[in-house]
């Protein structure tokens, strides 16, 4: 059975991550994520983050933490793992301890030159070059982001500079050929991923919101590759990225 027969809305799940965590009274129902581990460690200092709880996934555990904002807001903020099926594994727990809302973000690769590094890029559709959202919606080679509009609008609100356009979410950064990268400019993406369609999957088939936006780092749009800030951002813009991220939770929480 071919990948894109995969998904089944006909059947009950066997498994489902509720069986798998035990509730923790008042648990926030907005999620902060970040790809980053060098940036969820400077949140944890910058914003006096404290523990709420540990998923543990079979391969290790994932410490998820509490923010209390000064408006009285609290969120759950955690590190996501990098790549579709961890990423969507992760939120499936969230989701199990009763978040609705999530505010993803982390770096990604440019397919056009001209988007600056560390610019804002706003996912408005992702193209489904991975696995994991084909077991939770129909097959297809796009998927919308509902609130890739609302985030856009935050931003506009902010006067963060920012750019929209289709990404393409990949499982394999060590596979982005020349020929490919090129198959994906010509069909209108301006960024490559890796979680962001499989995101957008399970939030739909959960019915819960996933924001998402993701920063300029790498450049794929040359002779060569150009590793630009790839994994040598400083601190400041790291914590910048950070406030823009609770900043948006702040709305999508009112």
């Amino acid at each position: 059975m071919p990948i894109t027969d995969s998904f089944d809305d006909t059947s009950p799940e066997i498994i489902h991550a509720r069986d798998l965590v035990d509730a923790v009274p008042g648990f926030p129902d907005v999620a902060i994520a970040t790809f980053a581990t060098r940036t969820l460690a400077l949140m944890r200092d910058e914003f006096a983050l404290t523990p709420l709880t540990i998923i543990e996934d079979g391969t290790g555990h994932i410490d998820v933490w509490a923010y209390d904002d000064p408006a009285g807001h609290r969120f759950a903020v955690y590190g996501s793992p990098m790549g579709a099926p961890f990423a969507v594994t992760t939120l499936e727990h969230l989701v199990a301890f009763g978040v609705s809302k999530f505010v993803f973000f982390g770096e990604c690769g440019v397919l056009d030159a001209s988007i600056p590094s560390g610019h804002i890029i706003v996912p408005t559709s992702a193209y489904r070059d991975e696995g994991t959202s084909y077991h939770y919606a129909p097959a297809a080679d796009w998927i919308d982001i509902p609130t890739a509009a609302k985030t856009q609008q935050f931003l506009r609100d902010a006067g963060v500079p920012h750019v929209a356009g289709k990404v393409w979410t990949t499982d394999a950064f060590f596979r982005e050929t020349r020929a490919v990268v090129e198959r994906r400019r010509q069909a209108g993406c301006i960024a490559v991923d890796m979680e962001c369609s499989a995101l957008a999957a399970a939030a739909a088939w959960r019915d819960v919101s996933v924001y998402q936006f993701l920063t300029a780092a790498d450049n794929l749009d040359a002779e060569t590759w150009d590793s630009r800030v790839l994994g040598k951002m400083p601190a400041e813009p790291r914590l910048a990225y950070a406030r823009v991220a609770l900043e948006l939770a702040r709305r999508i929480a009112t």
